[in-house]
């Protein structure tokens, strides 16, 4: 690209501006007699290029009159055989072949239709309809020989004369592609083509631009008023788009909010999701998990919104005040049925519950567990199907019945006082991080509703009628063995290392793993599927409807909303079902669910809770540190299996340093996923055994598989 001076650029216009020579010498100057008169030059264009312009000659600017005769102007294309003199219709009396008949230059519009008639149709009728639409003129004089052609007030003194070349009829267009070589010199601008471009200060726009990234346009560029526009001192803009300087200007477009599309549970419209926080929302590095105001502040910061679950209703504006009444009423029905003193009739009339925001009604029908603060009830809903068609409901597991989210006729009511929403958010928080296709998923109990009022809170849960892995471990201590079946062991072994690493994958941790919080989970198999006897870890054969459902979530932490080098530190009263970390003040953090799931495995073994102690001899972990179980495990059992478990889940510090976790560090998500694989390959070759893990299995669900209302 050649850079120009605006002298040297001066001199260039004016060559181009010069008059014409006139017609006696421009035909001695003329070379050759074909019809190319306007020459390309080759150093600066290529074939296809042209600027396709003449100018308007004035017949005293040539220096003849009317009578004298002018050469015949032509513009002839490279690829085209186009002439002035071939679509200029026949006068009587006028030669062919005559190139002495007089013409003066005819303007021509560029919009002139390349699609009419062809040499061989031409007429002077079609000459002069085209004359009439250009707006020429033009009138055609029957008694003169000559076509002349006025100077109208109409067309400016330096309007041009352009001409569209019409390409032939064999003509083919070049179909290369636009970045093809042999076409990108077809696709160049024609030469000393000035390019312009709109920019503030050729605009002269001199409105508030407080919103633009360029706002030093502002400040540099002049303003320039309507009496110094006129005045003969004001220096020319550079760009020619100056006359559009005081065209109002449409402010910049913007994009406006989107409207909410979907209802909250509280009837207000949902904004739209605000852009995720950077960096976890509690900054200290050391911290209680379970303090109000580490929650309060989460639940305060957390996106998306807690208001935007679908089940949620806040109520915290007001009262509900039948706790008590709740309570109590709970209380005289479970001692009636105790003492079984059935002859005075009911205790009372059947409460119920009737809360702002649903269709549904709850009728409490007895109390299923007593906790210090969180009473658990059974309760039946009026209306279980009308939460299914619930347009706000997330994705769901299953279908029907095996749906993890499917209301149901009879449901369990947690009572949480003083009230929090911690639990349902946690337990939501984990559905959604694992998704709905999860196989874990059917694992975890899910939150169907939540209402929160200032002096309680109801969260409604699924129903599990079977029991716990307590009630598991305390039915085969009735047995003459005492302890359950290794395989048996083994299987819930799998279950619970599968849940917790799918867990500990999303960042979520429970807080309070034991036997008690552990659900037995028999769901019910299809009318064409049967549980078959050799047992498949990826679930098939119907083995996907057995297992366990963790529940009470009260506990829970997203480590998540924490740095990454957080360390906890507990300030309640600990016991030996707490980990070792606890116990002795230390710092803690996946410690304390590696430690409930190895108690839990251990209530299974051995049918009681567990106790470790401490055994420095190799293997020491951060902390100089290494604990073991106190029982002896039988040496029947799967030894080697078992003593990897317990190492890994009461010493996973070392276990992560040692086991190639990444970074050294908890979780130690490899090392549970190669202790269950090895429990999975071994429980796979030897399910049959004895009498099998089938027909243990059958002896649960003919004790446990009655629904217990």
């Amino acid at each position: 690209m050649t850079l120009h001076t605006k002298a040297a650029t001066d001199d260039i216009y004016d060559i181009f501006n010069a008059p014409l020579k006139p017609a006696g010498q421009e035909e001695e100057d003329e070379e050759s007699a074909d019809d190319d008169d306007y020459e390309s030059d080759d150093n600066y264009t290529t074939d296809a290029e042209s600027t396709g312009t003449t100018r308007h000659i004035e017949p005293s600017e040539a220096g003849d009159d009317e009578n004298d005769e002018t050469s015949d102007v032509k513009s002839v294309s490279e690829w085209s055989d186009f002439s002035t003199r071939r679509h200029i219709p026949h006068i009587d009396g006028e030669d062919d072949g005559d190139e002495g008949t007089e013409r003066n230059e005819t303007q021509v519009s560029d919009s002139i239709d390349t699609g009419a008639p062809g040499p061989d149709q031409e007429s002077s009728e079609a000459f002069d309809s085209t004359d009439q639409q250009m707006g020429t003129g033009e009138e055609q004089n029957d008694d003169a020989e000559e076509l002349e052609t006025p100077v109208s007030e109409d067309f400016p003194p330096t309007a041009r004369t352009t001409f569209v070349p019409i390409p032939p009829e064999d003509y083919e267009p070049p179909t290369r592609p636009f970045r093809d070589p042999a076409e990108v010199a077809n696709n160049r601008l024609p030469f000393m083509t000035p390019i312009t471009e709109r920019t503030e200060v050729s605009l002269d726009v001199t409105m508030e631009r407080r919103g633009y990234k360029t706002p030093s346009k502002k400040d540099n560029s002049p303003t320039i008023d309507e009496e110094d526009e006129g005045s003969s001192d004001s220096e020319p803009l550079s760009s020619p788009l100056r006359e559009m300087a005081n065209d109002p200007i449409p402010p910049p477009k913007m994009s406006a909010p989107l409207a909410p599309k979907s209802i909250g549970p509280l009837g207000k419209a949902i904004p739209p999701k605000p852009l995720a926080p950077k960096g976890p929302i509690i900054k200290d590095a050391q911290c209680n998990p379970v303090d109000e105001s580490v929650r309060s502040e989460i639940i305060s910061r957390m996106l998306p919104p807690l208001s935007s679950y679908s089940g949620f209703y806040d109520h915290r504006h007001e009262k509900y005040e039948r706790g008590a009444e709740i309570r109590k009423f709970a209380k005289a029905l479970a001692k009636a049925n105790k003492s079984g003193d059935n002859k005075t009739g009911p205790v009372a009339a059947p409460v119920v519950i009737e809360l702002p925001g649903t269709p549904s009604t709850y009728t409490i029908k007895k109390e299923l567990g007593a906790g210090a603060f969180a009473p658990v009830y059974l309760v039946e809903n009026s209306a279980p199907e009308a939460d299914e068609n619930d347009e706000n409901a997330i994705p769901t597991m299953g279908k029907g019945a095996f749906a993890v989210s499917h209301r149901s006729e009879i449901e369990a009511l947690k009572m949480e006082n003083p009230p929090t929403p911690w639990e349902f958010h946690m337990m939501r928080l984990a559905h959604t991080r694992l998704g709905p296709q999860h196989r874990t998923s059917a694992s975890l109990s899910y939150a169907h509703e939540m209402h929160l009022f200032q002096d309680e809170a109801f969260l409604f849960l699924p129903y599990h009628p079977h029991g716990t892995l307590l009630d598991v471990v305390n039915f085969f201590r009735a047995e003459p063995s005492a302890v359950m079946d290794e395989q048996l062991a083994m299987f819930f072994t799998i279950e619970l290392l599968r849940t917790v690493e799918a867990l500990h994958s999303k960042s979520i941790l429970h807080g309070d793993l034991k036997a008690d919080n552990c659900l037995l989970r028999l769901d019910a198999l299809s009318d064409d599927e049967s549980l078959t006897a050799q047992w498949k870890a990826d679930g098939s054969g119907g083995w996907s409807s057995r297992g366990v459902v963790l529940i009470d979530f009260g506990r829970g932490i997203d480590m998540r909303a924490f740095v990454p080098e957080v360390e906890f530190i507990a300030d309640w009263k600990t016991s030996a079902q707490d980990c070792a970390e606890m116990r002795e003040g230390r710092p803690w953090t996946w410690q304390i669910d590696y430690h409930g799931l190895a108690g839990t495995i251990h209530t299974l073994l051995f049918g009681k809770y567990i106790e470790t102690v401490r055994c420095d001899q190799g293997g020491l972990g951060k902390s100089g540190r290494r604990y073991k179980i106190r029982e002896s495990l039988k040496r029947y059992w799967q030894t080697d299996l078992w003593s990897d478990c317990f190492e890994l889940l009461l010493n996973p510090g070392a276990a992560a340093a040692a086991g190639g976790e990444d970074g050294g560090k908890m979780p130690v998500l490899k090392s549970m996923k190669n202790v269950r694989e090895r429990m999975e390959t071994w429980l796979g070759a030897n399910c049959e055994r004895g009498v099998g893990l089938k027909s243990v299995m059958g002896r649960l669900e003919a004790t446990f598989g009655k629904n217990r209302k």
